[in-house]
């Protein structure tokens, strides 16, 4: 900002370095657009004027998810690491699957980040009666996580409930979850339109392999800032660009993408996808399912809470 002097900031992929980035725009009163960081919080408890995004946030991966999972059982019970993100992500399935009809049928099960032996938590899982368990963790003891729940049982008497990842670590994380179907915020197959056939075309041949779970949220960064200067006429002030992008609608690899005005959440398509191999050498793991479109509540302060307008309110993530 004061050695290049730029208009706007792009990133990134950690919802802590987003926080620290936030305040630096704040500060600086110029735009930062978000992609693909995902917490709640960006457009929360943290939000700011000048903060947008084009990334979803975990409520919204909750909401899709808890669609796909709804469709298909009625009983649950859930598991996630016991720390801000895992309480946080446990919380926003529990409150989404449940508007979707789930009942969860015990407790939340929260374990240590570190842990790698998951076997007394799937001896619990297995004893809730549920017909399927929710899993969210991030980091390799997902692999040790699944690895317990085949040893227990687990496997086999109730169903995963964990949305896809990304297409490097999905053989290694859902090797055992062939015929699973679940939620994914983007997997090059699932839209039809020109825009991410463009991306598509693009990816493979520039860099070897094709778009991955976040390059649909870069591609709408980009075309965010390219729309937004177009309505300012050139104008790249802060409060031009604001101006324009509060309420901006365009076309982009996953559809239609809405910038909310009230809090600057990015409303787009998300999809259910059915896992059919992990060996697709073109990472071709999936059958097509359905698309959706969560529109999650309004997470704001108390002290913003005007902002909201008429959008449900949410309190969520220590609010």
């Amino acid at each position: 900002i004061d050695v290049q002097g730029v208009d706007i900031l792009v990133g990134t992929v950690s919802s802590g370095a987003t926080a620290t980035l936030q305040q630096i725009a704040l500060e600086s009163k110029i735009p930062l657009i978000v992609a693909p960081a995902a917490a709640n919080d960006i457009t929360g408890v943290n939000f700011n004027e000048y903060t947008f995004r084009t990334s979803r946030n975990n409520y919204q991966d909750a909401m899709n998810e808890c669609i796909a999972l709804t469709q298909q059982y009625t009983t649950f019970v859930q598991i996630a690491p016991d720390y801000a993100f895992g309480r946080g992500s446990a919380a926003a399935f529990r409150d989404a699957c449940s508007l979707s009809g789930a009942t969860f049928v015990a407790d939340d099960i929260f374990a240590p980040l570190d842990t790698t032996d998951f076997t007394p938590y799937m001896e619990q899982i297995a004893n809730s009666g549920a017909e399927a368990y929710i899993v969210t963790w991030a980091g390799s003891g997902f692999v040790s996580l699944v690895q317990a729940a085949k040893d227990q049982g687990v496997t086999e008497s109730m169903a995963l409930g964990a949305t896809f990842i990304d297409n490097v670590l999905m053989p290694t994380f859902f090797s055992n979850a062939v015929g699973t179907t679940a939620g994914i915020l983007y997997h090059y197959s699932a839209p039809k339109n020109p825009a991410n056939d463009f991306l598509v075309a693009n990816t493979k041949p520039r860099y070897g392999v094709n778009p991955d779970l976040f390059d649909g949220d870069g591609m709408n960064a980009a075309i965010l800032v390219v729309e937004a200067i177009k309505a300012t006429g050139g104008d790249t002030s802060g409060d031009a660009l604001k101006a324009a992008m509060e309420g901006m609608e365009f076309e982009g690899p996953k559809g239609t993408v809405y910038i909310r005005p009230e809090d600057h959440v990015a409303i787009q398509d998300m999809y259910i996808l059915k896992l059919v191999n992990v060996t697709d050498p073109e990472a071709a793991f999936y059958e097509y399912v359905d698309t959706t479109r969560p529109e999650p509540p309004c997470l704001l302060p108390e002290a913003l809470k005007d902002r909201c307008g008429d959008l449900p309110y949410g309190t969520l993530s220590g609010q």
